[in-house]
Protein backbone atom coordinates (compact mmCIF):
# COMPACT_ATOMS: atom_id res chain seq x y z
CA UNK A 1 0.00 0.00 0.00
CA UNK A 2 1.49 3.56 -0.82
CA UNK A 3 2.06 5.64 2.18
CA UNK A 4 0.47 8.95 2.62
CA UNK A 5 0.80 11.49 0.73
CA UNK A 6 1.52 14.85 3.36
CA UNK A 7 -0.25 17.66 2.99
CA UNK A 8 1.15 20.51 1.09
CA UNK A 9 1.48 23.78 2.74
CA UNK A 10 0.49 26.68 0.87
CA UNK A 11 3.07 29.21 0.74
CA UNK A 12 2.18 32.20 -0.02
CA UNK A 13 4.71 35.20 -2.08
CA UNK A 14 6.83 37.27 -0.18
CA UNK A 15 8.42 40.58 -0.99
CA UNK A 16 12.50 39.77 -0.81
CA UNK A 17 14.71 42.73 0.10
CA UNK A 18 17.49 42.72 -1.75
CA UNK A 19 20.84 42.36 0.67
CA UNK A 20 24.01 44.49 -1.23
CA UNK A 21 27.08 43.82 -0.99
CA UNK A 22 27.75 46.86 1.75
CA UNK A 23 24.88 45.49 3.88
CA UNK A 24 26.15 42.05 4.13
CA UNK A 25 29.75 43.28 4.75
CA UNK A 26 28.27 45.27 7.51
CA UNK A 27 26.33 42.23 8.88
CA UNK A 28 29.84 40.22 9.24
CA UNK A 29 30.45 42.71 12.39
CA UNK A 30 29.41 40.37 15.20
CA UNK A 31 29.34 41.34 19.12
CA UNK A 32 32.43 41.56 20.57
CA UNK A 33 32.55 43.05 23.85
CA UNK A 34 30.79 45.63 25.66
CA UNK A 35 33.41 47.57 28.03
CA UNK A 36 32.12 49.42 31.18
CA UNK A 37 33.57 52.99 31.76
CA UNK A 38 32.84 55.15 34.31
CA UNK A 39 31.32 58.04 32.25
CA UNK A 40 30.31 58.72 29.13
CA UNK A 41 32.62 57.89 26.17
CA UNK A 42 33.27 61.72 24.17
CA UNK A 43 36.24 60.75 22.05
CA UNK A 44 37.87 57.29 20.34
CA UNK A 45 41.06 57.39 18.73
CA UNK A 46 43.03 54.42 16.83
CA UNK A 47 46.59 53.41 16.05
CA UNK A 48 47.05 52.60 12.52
CA UNK A 49 50.62 50.36 13.18
CA UNK A 50 51.49 47.40 15.61
CA UNK A 51 49.78 46.74 18.06
CA UNK A 52 46.99 48.10 16.97
CA UNK A 53 45.76 49.55 20.01
CA UNK A 54 42.90 52.00 20.22
CA UNK A 55 41.93 54.89 22.91
CA UNK A 56 38.97 55.69 24.72
CA UNK A 57 38.36 58.98 26.75
CA UNK A 58 35.90 58.74 29.56
CA UNK A 59 35.11 61.15 32.40
CA UNK A 60 39.05 61.94 33.93
CA UNK A 61 40.28 58.95 32.36
CA UNK A 62 41.64 58.18 28.99
CA UNK A 63 42.28 54.12 28.32
CA UNK A 64 44.68 51.87 26.22
CA UNK A 65 42.90 49.05 24.76
CA UNK A 66 44.66 46.21 23.06
CA UNK A 67 42.37 45.16 20.04
CA UNK A 68 42.99 41.88 19.87
CA UNK A 69 41.38 41.06 22.94
CA UNK A 70 39.83 44.37 24.01
CA UNK A 71 41.62 44.20 27.24
CA UNK A 72 42.72 46.96 29.14
CA UNK A 73 46.21 47.80 28.89
CA UNK A 74 46.68 51.10 30.47
CA UNK A 75 44.76 53.83 32.53
CA UNK A 76 45.91 57.09 32.50
CA UNK A 77 44.23 58.78 35.17
CA UNK A 78 46.43 62.30 35.72
CA UNK A 79 43.83 64.16 34.89
CA UNK A 80 41.97 66.45 37.94
CA UNK A 81 39.26 67.62 36.09
CA UNK A 82 37.27 65.97 32.95
CA UNK A 83 39.85 64.57 30.34
CA UNK A 84 38.91 65.72 26.58
CA UNK A 85 40.38 64.36 23.10
CA UNK A 86 42.64 61.51 24.15
CA UNK A 87 44.22 61.21 20.94
CA UNK A 88 47.03 58.10 19.99
CA UNK A 89 49.62 58.92 17.07
CA UNK A 90 50.04 56.63 14.28
CA UNK A 91 52.58 54.79 15.48
CA UNK A 92 50.74 53.86 18.96
CA UNK A 93 53.91 54.89 21.31
CA UNK A 94 52.45 58.56 22.24
CA UNK A 95 48.92 59.50 23.69
CA UNK A 96 47.68 63.78 24.02
CA UNK A 97 44.90 64.48 25.88
CA UNK A 98 43.17 67.86 26.78
CA UNK A 99 41.40 68.58 30.13
CA UNK A 100 38.74 70.87 31.70
CA UNK A 101 41.83 72.46 33.72
CA UNK A 102 42.66 74.19 30.32
CA UNK A 103 45.96 71.98 30.21
CA UNK A 104 47.02 69.90 27.54
CA UNK A 105 49.40 66.53 28.72
CA UNK A 106 51.54 64.42 26.54
CA UNK A 107 51.85 60.64 28.01
CA UNK A 108 54.64 57.79 26.76
CA UNK A 109 52.44 54.55 26.25
CA UNK A 110 55.07 52.03 27.70
CA UNK A 111 55.69 53.67 30.80
CA UNK A 112 52.38 56.51 31.37
CA UNK A 113 55.26 58.61 31.91
CA UNK A 114 53.89 62.39 31.46
CA UNK A 115 56.41 63.49 28.90
CA UNK A 116 55.09 67.03 28.36
CA UNK A 117 52.86 69.78 29.53
CA UNK A 118 51.37 72.42 27.29
CA UNK A 119 50.55 75.27 29.11
CA UNK A 120 48.34 78.38 26.71
CA UNK A 121 45.21 78.22 26.45
CA UNK A 122 42.98 80.06 28.93
CA UNK A 123 39.49 77.74 28.17
CA UNK A 124 38.88 74.44 28.46
CA UNK A 125 40.79 72.19 25.74
CA UNK A 126 38.20 69.87 23.77
CA UNK A 127 40.47 69.01 20.74
CA UNK A 128 44.03 67.24 20.45
CA UNK A 129 45.55 65.90 17.51
CA UNK A 130 48.81 64.75 16.23
CA UNK A 131 50.25 66.31 13.30
CA UNK A 132 51.24 63.85 10.40
CA UNK A 133 54.68 64.74 10.96
CA UNK A 134 54.43 63.08 14.41
CA UNK A 135 56.73 65.98 16.04
CA UNK A 136 54.15 68.85 16.15
CA UNK A 137 50.70 68.55 18.23
CA UNK A 138 47.50 70.20 17.07
CA UNK A 139 44.99 72.04 20.23
CA UNK A 140 41.94 73.68 20.13
CA UNK A 141 40.13 75.12 23.36
CA UNK A 142 36.84 76.90 24.03
CA UNK A 143 39.17 80.40 23.66
CA UNK A 144 38.27 80.25 20.59
CA UNK A 145 41.98 79.67 19.41
CA UNK A 146 43.90 76.77 17.86
CA UNK A 147 47.71 76.51 18.80
CA UNK A 148 50.43 74.02 17.28
CA UNK A 149 53.00 73.00 19.84
CA UNK A 150 56.53 71.35 18.98
CA UNK A 151 56.61 68.19 20.28
CA UNK A 152 60.68 68.22 21.64
CA UNK A 153 60.74 71.10 22.96
CA UNK A 154 56.84 71.72 24.38
CA UNK A 155 57.20 75.31 22.98
CA UNK A 156 53.94 76.96 21.17
CA UNK A 157 54.73 77.17 17.58
CA UNK A 158 51.23 79.19 16.01
CA UNK A 159 48.23 80.30 16.95
CA UNK A 160 45.47 80.89 15.01
CA UNK A 161 42.53 83.36 15.69
CA UNK A 162 39.08 83.97 13.45
CA UNK A 163 36.43 81.63 15.31
CA UNK A 164 33.90 83.66 17.55
CA UNK A 165 32.79 80.76 19.69
CA UNK A 166 33.91 77.38 20.70
CA UNK A 167 36.07 75.25 18.74
CA UNK A 168 34.91 71.21 19.05
CA UNK A 169 36.37 69.80 15.91
CA UNK A 170 39.53 69.54 13.51
CA UNK A 171 40.98 67.63 11.13
CA UNK A 172 44.52 67.60 9.24
CA UNK A 173 45.74 66.13 5.99
CA UNK A 174 47.89 63.63 5.39
CA UNK A 175 49.09 64.46 1.98
CA UNK A 176 49.24 68.16 2.91
CA UNK A 177 50.81 68.82 5.96
CA UNK A 178 50.54 72.27 5.79
CA UNK A 179 47.03 72.73 5.69
CA UNK A 180 44.65 71.90 8.84
CA UNK A 181 40.60 72.45 9.27
CA UNK A 182 38.65 73.14 12.03
CA UNK A 183 35.05 73.56 12.78
CA UNK A 184 33.34 75.94 15.94
CA UNK A 185 29.71 76.47 17.43
CA UNK A 186 30.38 79.91 15.16
CA UNK A 187 28.58 77.62 12.62
CA UNK A 188 31.81 77.72 10.40
CA UNK A 189 34.20 75.23 9.50
CA UNK A 190 37.53 77.21 8.42
CA UNK A 191 40.57 75.79 6.36
CA UNK A 192 44.10 77.53 7.54
CA UNK A 193 47.41 77.90 5.91
CA UNK A 194 50.32 77.04 8.77
CA UNK A 195 52.81 78.13 6.58
CA UNK A 196 51.72 81.92 6.85
CA UNK A 197 48.71 81.43 10.01
CA UNK A 198 45.86 82.52 8.40
CA UNK A 199 42.33 81.49 7.05
CA UNK A 200 41.99 80.79 3.34
CA UNK A 201 38.62 79.62 3.40
CA UNK A 202 35.47 79.72 5.38
CA UNK A 203 32.40 77.45 4.70
CA UNK A 204 28.61 77.91 7.16
CA UNK A 205 27.37 75.31 8.04
CA UNK A 206 24.28 76.71 9.01
CA UNK A 207 24.49 75.25 12.84
CA UNK A 208 27.17 74.60 15.41
CA UNK A 209 29.82 72.15 14.61
CA UNK A 210 30.03 68.92 16.01
CA UNK A 211 32.53 67.07 13.96
CA UNK A 212 34.52 67.38 10.87
CA UNK A 213 36.81 64.96 8.60
CA UNK A 214 38.39 65.56 5.04
CA UNK A 215 39.50 62.78 2.86
CA UNK A 216 42.82 62.31 2.48
CA UNK A 217 42.91 63.66 -1.05
CA UNK A 218 41.69 67.42 0.70
CA UNK A 219 38.81 67.72 -1.53
CA UNK A 220 36.08 66.76 0.35
CA UNK A 221 35.44 67.95 3.71
CA UNK A 222 32.73 66.68 5.43
CA UNK A 223 31.10 68.21 8.57
CA UNK A 224 28.34 67.53 11.12
CA UNK A 225 25.99 70.12 13.10
CA UNK A 226 22.22 69.24 14.31
CA UNK A 227 20.33 66.93 12.69
CA UNK A 228 22.83 67.52 9.12
CA UNK A 229 25.94 65.90 7.81
CA UNK A 230 26.76 68.30 4.33
CA UNK A 231 29.87 67.33 2.27
CA UNK A 232 31.87 70.49 0.64
CA UNK A 233 33.98 70.54 -2.55
CA UNK A 234 37.06 72.53 -1.06
CA UNK A 235 38.73 72.89 -4.34
CA UNK A 236 35.86 74.61 -5.49
CA UNK A 237 35.75 77.37 -2.80
CA UNK A 238 34.30 75.93 -0.34
CA UNK A 239 30.94 74.87 -2.55
CA UNK A 240 27.76 72.68 -0.94
CA UNK A 241 28.21 69.18 -2.49
CA UNK A 242 25.48 67.54 -0.84
CA UNK A 243 23.39 67.54 2.54
CA UNK A 244 22.55 64.34 4.51
CA UNK A 245 19.56 64.37 6.97
CA UNK A 246 19.25 60.97 7.62
CA UNK A 247 19.47 61.17 11.50
CA UNK A 248 16.59 62.46 13.96
CA UNK A 249 18.52 64.25 16.48
CA UNK A 250 22.42 65.85 16.70
CA UNK A 251 25.09 64.26 14.88
CA UNK A 252 28.26 63.39 17.62
CA UNK A 253 30.76 61.77 15.34
CA UNK A 254 31.60 61.41 11.70
CA UNK A 255 34.78 58.63 11.31
CA UNK A 256 36.42 57.43 8.00
CA UNK A 257 37.20 53.75 7.95
CA UNK A 258 40.38 52.15 7.44
CA UNK A 259 39.73 52.42 3.55
CA UNK A 260 38.58 55.93 3.46
CA UNK A 261 35.89 54.65 0.88
CA UNK A 262 32.79 54.78 3.71
CA UNK A 263 31.88 57.15 6.02
CA UNK A 264 30.08 56.70 9.80
CA UNK A 265 28.27 58.86 11.23
CA UNK A 266 26.91 58.38 15.35
CA UNK A 267 24.44 60.73 16.69
CA UNK A 268 22.04 61.05 19.70
CA UNK A 269 19.69 59.06 18.02
CA UNK A 270 21.05 56.34 19.49
CA UNK A 271 21.72 55.05 15.88
CA UNK A 272 25.34 54.51 13.55
CA UNK A 273 25.09 54.97 10.20
CA UNK A 274 27.21 54.10 7.10
CA UNK A 275 27.68 55.57 3.70
CA UNK A 276 29.14 54.70 0.71
CA UNK A 277 31.27 57.94 -0.29
CA UNK A 278 30.73 56.90 -3.70
CA UNK A 279 27.26 57.75 -3.74
CA UNK A 280 26.65 59.53 0.11
CA UNK A 281 23.92 57.31 0.35
CA UNK A 282 23.46 55.22 4.20
CA UNK A 283 24.07 51.48 3.21
CA UNK A 284 23.51 49.94 6.49
CA UNK A 285 22.61 50.98 10.20
CA UNK A 286 22.89 49.78 13.40
CA UNK A 287 20.98 51.09 16.57
CA UNK A 288 22.04 51.17 20.46
CA UNK A 289 20.76 51.39 23.22
CA UNK A 290 21.89 54.73 24.31
CA UNK A 291 23.05 57.62 22.65
CA UNK A 292 26.13 57.41 20.66
CA UNK A 293 28.69 59.91 21.23
CA UNK A 294 31.81 58.47 19.24
CA UNK A 295 32.15 55.72 16.74
CA UNK A 296 35.05 54.30 14.24
CA UNK A 297 37.03 51.30 13.05
CA UNK A 298 40.28 50.11 13.34
CA UNK A 299 43.35 49.62 11.48
CA UNK A 300 42.17 47.37 8.36
CA UNK A 301 38.26 47.46 9.12
CA UNK A 302 38.61 44.31 11.40
CA UNK A 303 36.49 45.98 14.57
CA UNK A 304 33.96 48.71 14.35
CA UNK A 305 33.78 50.57 18.13
CA UNK A 306 31.14 52.69 19.24
CA UNK A 307 31.34 54.60 23.00
CA UNK A 308 27.40 55.66 24.19
CA UNK A 309 26.24 58.62 26.86
CA UNK A 310 26.03 55.63 29.67
CA UNK A 311 29.66 54.76 29.30
CA UNK A 312 29.36 51.53 27.39
CA UNK A 313 31.72 50.70 24.55
CA UNK A 314 30.19 48.49 22.04
CA UNK A 315 32.77 46.33 19.85
CA UNK A 316 31.97 44.73 17.13
CA UNK A 317 34.50 42.26 15.62
CA UNK A 318 34.52 40.68 11.67
CA UNK A 319 35.67 37.12 12.15
CA UNK A 320 38.24 36.34 10.46
CA UNK A 321 37.78 33.00 8.29
CA UNK A 322 40.33 29.51 9.30
CA UNK A 323 41.78 28.37 6.78
CA UNK A 324 43.50 26.13 8.08
CA UNK A 325 42.90 22.04 7.13
CA UNK A 326 44.03 19.37 9.16
CA UNK A 327 46.68 16.77 7.21
CA UNK A 328 44.95 13.68 6.45
CA UNK A 329 47.15 10.56 7.07
CA UNK A 330 48.09 8.88 3.65
CA UNK A 331 46.60 5.19 3.59
CA UNK A 332 50.19 3.81 3.34
CA UNK A 333 51.38 5.38 6.54
CA UNK A 334 48.12 3.14 8.73
CA UNK A 335 49.60 0.22 10.81
CA UNK A 336 47.57 -3.20 9.85
CA UNK A 337 45.98 -4.40 12.57
CA UNK A 338 45.06 -1.09 13.91
CA UNK A 339 41.61 0.12 14.17
CA UNK A 340 42.30 2.78 12.15
CA UNK A 341 43.44 -0.04 9.59
CA UNK A 342 40.26 -1.80 9.90
CA UNK A 343 38.06 1.40 9.79
CA UNK A 344 39.78 2.81 6.40
CA UNK A 345 37.86 4.06 3.66
CA UNK A 346 34.75 4.11 5.82
CA UNK A 347 33.97 7.58 5.01
CA UNK A 348 34.90 7.61 1.31
CA UNK A 349 31.50 8.27 -0.84
CA UNK A 350 30.43 5.43 -3.40
CA UNK A 351 30.73 5.40 -7.13
CA UNK A 352 28.33 4.61 -9.35
CA UNK A 353 29.48 0.99 -10.43
CA UNK A 354 29.56 0.11 -6.32
CA UNK A 355 26.39 -1.70 -5.06
CA UNK A 356 25.01 0.33 -1.88
CA UNK A 357 23.67 -1.93 0.89
CA UNK A 358 22.31 -0.87 4.32
CA UNK A 359 19.04 -0.33 6.05
CA UNK A 360 16.28 1.41 4.04
CA UNK A 361 15.61 5.02 4.94
CA UNK A 362 13.25 5.81 8.18
CA UNK A 363 9.70 7.18 6.82
CA UNK A 364 9.26 10.99 8.33
CA UNK A 365 6.56 10.95 10.63
CA UNK A 366 3.84 12.60 10.05
CA UNK A 367 2.39 15.80 11.33
CA UNK A 368 -0.71 14.98 14.14
CA UNK A 369 -3.11 16.52 11.22
CA UNK A 370 -1.83 14.67 8.65
CA UNK A 371 -2.33 11.45 10.96
CA UNK A 372 -6.40 13.07 11.32
CA UNK A 373 -6.69 13.07 7.65
CA UNK A 374 -4.70 9.79 6.69
CA UNK A 375 -7.55 8.19 9.39
CA UNK A 376 -10.50 10.52 7.38
CA UNK A 377 -10.59 11.96 11.13
CA UNK A 378 -11.87 15.54 9.67
CA UNK A 379 -13.27 17.05 12.87
CA UNK A 380 -10.05 16.26 14.60
CA UNK A 381 -7.98 17.46 11.93
CA UNK A 382 -9.40 20.79 11.73
CA UNK A 383 -9.63 21.21 15.79
CA UNK A 384 -6.35 20.19 15.99
CA UNK A 385 -4.74 22.77 13.82
CA UNK A 386 -7.42 25.58 15.32
CA UNK A 387 -6.20 24.60 19.46
CA UNK A 388 -2.44 24.47 18.77
CA UNK A 389 -2.01 27.66 17.22
CA UNK A 390 -0.24 26.80 14.21
CA UNK A 391 0.80 29.44 11.74
CA UNK A 392 -2.13 30.48 9.17
CA UNK A 393 -0.85 29.03 6.60
CA UNK A 394 -1.32 25.63 7.99
CA UNK A 395 -4.88 26.01 8.79
CA UNK A 396 -5.81 27.03 5.91
CA UNK A 397 -4.03 24.74 3.95
CA UNK A 398 -5.85 21.76 5.83
CA UNK A 399 -9.37 24.24 5.41
CA UNK A 400 -8.67 23.70 1.55
CA UNK A 401 -7.98 19.96 1.97
CA UNK A 402 -11.11 19.81 3.31
CA UNK A 403 -13.13 21.61 0.63
CA UNK A 404 -11.56 19.31 -1.72
CA UNK A 405 -12.61 16.23 0.33
CA UNK A 406 -15.77 18.08 0.39
CA UNK A 407 -16.13 17.36 3.81
CA UNK A 408 -16.31 20.87 5.17
CA UNK A 409 -20.52 21.22 5.85
CA UNK A 410 -19.62 17.67 7.93
CA UNK A 411 -17.29 19.10 9.86
CA UNK A 412 -18.99 22.54 10.95
CA UNK A 413 -22.26 21.30 11.31
CA UNK A 414 -23.22 19.74 14.88
CA UNK A 415 -20.65 22.20 17.06
CA UNK A 416 -21.57 23.22 20.32
CA UNK A 417 -20.28 26.38 21.91
CA UNK A 418 -17.01 25.86 22.61
CA UNK A 419 -15.93 23.92 19.46
CA UNK A 420 -17.13 26.86 17.42
CA UNK A 421 -15.52 29.51 18.57
CA UNK A 422 -12.12 28.74 17.52
CA UNK A 423 -13.14 28.64 14.21
CA UNK A 424 -15.45 32.34 14.48
CA UNK A 425 -11.74 33.31 16.50
CA UNK A 426 -9.46 32.52 13.48
CA UNK A 427 -12.14 33.95 10.86
CA UNK A 428 -12.25 36.99 12.56
CA UNK A 429 -8.22 37.66 12.83
CA UNK A 430 -7.63 36.81 9.41
CA UNK A 431 -10.23 36.75 6.91
CA UNK A 432 -9.31 40.30 5.54
CA UNK A 433 -6.12 39.31 4.89
CA UNK A 434 -5.90 39.41 0.88
CA UNK A 435 -3.76 35.90 0.99
CA UNK A 436 -6.66 34.36 3.03
CA UNK A 437 -9.75 36.10 2.00
CA UNK A 438 -11.08 33.25 -1.24
CA UNK A 439 -10.90 30.38 1.23
CA UNK A 440 -12.37 32.24 4.51
CA UNK A 441 -14.88 34.01 2.68
CA UNK A 442 -16.34 30.77 1.61
CA UNK A 443 -15.68 28.91 5.15
CA UNK A 444 -17.79 31.98 6.45
CA UNK A 445 -20.72 31.88 3.83
CA UNK A 446 -20.75 27.72 5.19
CA UNK A 447 -20.82 28.63 8.40
CA UNK A 448 -23.67 31.36 8.24
CA UNK A 449 -25.77 29.12 6.35
CA UNK A 450 -25.43 26.48 8.98
CA UNK A 451 -25.90 28.53 12.30
CA UNK A 452 -28.33 31.23 11.29
CA UNK A 453 -31.28 30.08 12.07
CA UNK A 454 -29.98 29.24 16.07
CA UNK A 455 -28.24 33.12 16.37
CA UNK A 456 -30.03 34.35 19.83
CA UNK A 457 -29.85 31.55 22.02
CA UNK A 458 -25.64 32.09 22.90
CA UNK A 459 -24.54 35.33 23.93
CA UNK A 460 -20.79 34.58 23.16
CA UNK A 461 -21.51 32.88 19.81
CA UNK A 462 -24.07 36.11 19.13
CA UNK A 463 -20.95 38.37 20.39
CA UNK A 464 -18.88 36.87 17.71
CA UNK A 465 -20.66 37.05 14.46
CA UNK A 466 -21.48 40.53 15.75
CA UNK A 467 -17.48 41.34 15.71
CA UNK A 468 -16.99 39.39 12.40
CA UNK A 469 -19.68 41.11 10.79
CA UNK A 470 -18.44 44.85 11.90
CA UNK A 471 -15.18 43.63 10.32
CA UNK A 472 -16.43 42.89 6.75
CA UNK A 473 -18.36 45.90 7.00
CA UNK A 474 -15.27 48.06 7.80
CA UNK A 475 -13.56 46.39 5.05
CA UNK A 476 -15.89 47.19 2.83
CA UNK A 477 -15.66 50.42 3.46
CA UNK A 478 -11.80 50.76 2.90
CA UNK A 479 -12.05 49.18 -0.17
CA UNK A 480 -14.91 51.54 -1.52
CA UNK A 481 -12.29 54.73 -0.80
CA UNK A 482 -9.41 52.75 -2.50
CA UNK A 483 -11.31 52.11 -5.70
CA UNK A 484 -12.66 55.75 -5.32
CA UNK A 485 -8.85 56.98 -4.97
CA UNK A 486 -7.70 54.86 -7.93
CA UNK A 487 -10.93 56.07 -9.66
CA UNK A 488 -9.87 59.72 -9.19
CA UNK A 489 -5.87 58.97 -9.70
CA UNK A 490 -7.03 57.47 -13.49
CA UNK A 491 -8.43 60.43 -14.57
CA UNK A 492 -6.07 62.85 -13.36
CA UNK A 493 -3.49 60.77 -14.96
CA UNK A 494 -5.67 60.96 -17.82
CA UNK A 495 -5.93 64.40 -18.01
CA UNK A 496 -2.10 65.08 -18.11
CA UNK A 497 -1.27 62.44 -20.66
CA UNK A 498 0.19 60.38 -18.23
CA UNK A 499 0.09 56.51 -18.26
Amino acid sequence: MADLKKLVIKENTRVLTKSTPEERYWKKFKFAAAIKEFGAVSHLSFSLEAPYYYVVTSGTKVNVYNVKNNTLQQSLSRFKKTAYSGCIRRDGKLIVAGSEDNSVQIFEVGTRSILRKLSGHVRPCHVTKFDEDNVHVLTAADDKTMRCWDLPTGEEVLCLKGHDDYIRTAATLTQCPDIWFSGSYDHTIKMWDKRSGECTLTMDHGAPVESLVVLPTGGIAISSGSNKIKVWDVHRAGTLLTTLCNHQKTVTSLALDYTNTRLLSASLDHQVKMYDLSSYKVTHSIKYAAPVLAVGTTAHNTELIAGCSDGIVHVRKQPVPDTATPAKRPLSAITPGTAAFLERGKNTPPTPKDAVSGKEPKRKKLAPYDLHLKRFQYTEALDHVLKSRHNPDVVVSVIQELFRRDAMKRVLSGRNEETLQPILYFLEAHITNPRYCTVLCDLAHILASLYSPVLGMSPVIDKLFEKLNRRLKFELKVQERYMKLQGAMECFFTATGLS
